[in-house]
């Protein structure tokens, strides 16, 4: 058949004549000839884009035709096999419109599943950015049900030591009360065989969970679980590294009349891994006061002993050895003899001995940087000559300076995490930084020197020192007190939780 669709409705005009003729020859015979002549007249309906309106009006115009020209009775009969010939010429739209309802339905569950997709995958990485077990619940807890679309989502583990109570978290909105039995679909939490948890989603009664909302499930079951396992990993070993780095820093700094002392120390990131930055302070021999400051080559646990080696060696050096330079070769020979891999160390060591006009200090350093002197006019100048580094292949070239402090005056003590504080090549705090810092705080107690020097140094490295910051200051305690600190009663502070 050649459908015209140069207008509208040129179609429906080129079928009605030969619709007309086809329900006539049916009316004649009623057989499945004729049957099949509708159904074929409904599909060429269908190609030409014609509507069931354009059929229903072409049928409605063959049976008005037959009708008034009386070569058909206007009796039941008739009007039955005009609905049965009209039945199937439409037929074919039915089936065209249960395809299209299908493939509708189709693409719309492989849209949601498409978006389903998009949101676990938002949701893993948000899980596995996160360090801690309950956030990742939340987190997990909240995917669920917004991924599946359900009313609720709740998530429970086990906590790892079994004497605590389990771990749980729930998504904000809860069932209200009184409805019927809810629909539930869950999945396990599981650590290489063991199980953790569960995941449990609940939605309205009547619904049923597809394969796929299980399948979604199952995954975003196995990233929680890995990210669980992560976290009370890293969890783990960032307590062990925090023990230890309490292990290997002095307690409370001794107090001691006449002296002015405060010490700060921020290890680098987030604790995960141990540094190789250390200090001590502490009584020395003949009534004086013995102040170190040290950083180990290399981090984790190879670097912590070296550095539990250097503390506890060199007091027990400096018992018995009055000048600093020989205490520090007792450490080189100590590190030379008791390790082969290579790691070295350097130390700034202070004998600090007050007097009625303040403080004689004798200093050597062993590759470290040389501390710097604040006076009582705002000037600041380094103290001390540059040595070569302990533990080291070479015999250490050490040389003692004596120095002396007035009462109020400070000598600064430092890592060089303080002094190299920098982003690709720029350098965002250095030792002119640190001098001018330094130039600003004459007058002040120790106390507010250290606190300044760290302040500045985490500005500088927009809170997240790429490095150990390590700050000893003392110094004879000034004759007036500062308002609000006690001569001879320094505080220590430690920050090793990161903060």
């Amino acid at each position: 058949m050649s459908v015209q669709q140069d207008g509208p409705g040129n179609g429906a005009l080129d079928l009605a004549p030969r619709y007309a003729a086809a329900f006539s020859a049916y009316l004649r015979d009623r057989g499945e000839q004729g049957l099949g002549a509708a159904y074929d007249l409904g599909r060429e309906a269908v190609a030409a884009h014609l509507s069931v309106l354009d059929l229903a009006e072409a049928h409605h115009a063959a049976l008005r035709g037959v009708l008034e020209a009386g070569s058909a009775p206007p009796t039941d009969a008739t009007l039955q096999a005009a609905e049965a010939f009209l039945r199937e010429s439409l037929s074919i739209f039915e089936s065209v419109h249960r395809g299209y309802t299908e493939v509708q339905q189709v693409a719309r569950l492989e849209h949601e599943h498409v978006m389903q997709l998009r949101a676990l995958a938002d949701a893993s990485v948000a899980i596995n950015s996160s360090m801690t077990v309950q956030e990742i619940l939340q987190l997990t807890a909240n995917a669920a049900k917004g991924i599946l679309a359900a009313d609720r989502a709740s998530v429970a583990v086990m906590a790892s030591n079994a004497r605590m109570r389990p771990l749980t978290a729930t998504s904000p909105e809860e069932l209200g009360p009184g409805l019927p039995d809810p629909a539930r679909l869950a999945a396990q939490l599981s650590d290489r065989g063991r199980d953790l948890g569960a995941i449990d989603v609940v939605d309205r009664a009547g619904r049923e969970f597809s394969p796929r909302d299980r399948a979604i499930l199952d995954q975003l079951a196995s990233l929680a679980s890995v990210a669980i396992s992560n976290a009370r990993l890293y969890d783990r070993e960032r307590t062990i590294a925090r023990t230890l780095q309490r292990s290997l820093r002095p307690g409370a700094l001794p107090s001691i009349p006449g002296l002015a002392a405060a010490v700060r120390f921020r290890p680098a990131g987030e604790n995960i891994e141990l540094g190789g930055d250390f200090y001590d302070l502490y009584r020395a021999r003949d009534g004086g006061v013995a102040a170190l400051i040290g950083d180990v080559c290399g981090k984790g646990p190879e670097a912590a002993s070296v550095t539990a080696l250097a503390r506890h060696t060199l007091r027990a050096a400096a018992e018995y050895e009055a000048r600093p330079s020989a205490v520090l070769a007792h450490l080189h020979r100590a590190l030379s003899e008791a390790r082969d891999d290579g790691r070295f160390c350097t130390v700034a060591f202070c004998d600090l001995q007050l007097h009625a006009g303040g403080a004689r200090v004798t200093l050597s350093c062993g590759g470290h940087p040389l501390p710097l002197v604040l006076r009582a006019s705002g000037a600041v100048e380094p103290v001390g000559r540059l040595g070569t580094l302990l533990g080291a292949e070479i015999e250490p070239v050490l040389t003692d300076v004596t120095v002396e402090l007035a009462p109020g005056e400070l000598i600064v003590l430092y890592t060089d995490g303080v002094t190299e504080v920098r982003a690709g090549r720029e350098e965002l705090f250095g030792h002119r930084d640190l001098a001018a810092l330094l130039g600003r705080c004459a007058g002040e107690h120790a106390e507010s020197v250290a606190e300044h020097i760290q302040h500045a140094v985490l500005a500088a490295a927009d809170g997240r020192p790429r490095d150990d910051i390590a700050i000893v200051v003392l110094g004879p305690a000034p004759r007036t007190p500062v308002p609000g600190t006690l001569p001879g009663a320094p505080r220590p502070t430690e920050d090793t939780d990161g903060r």
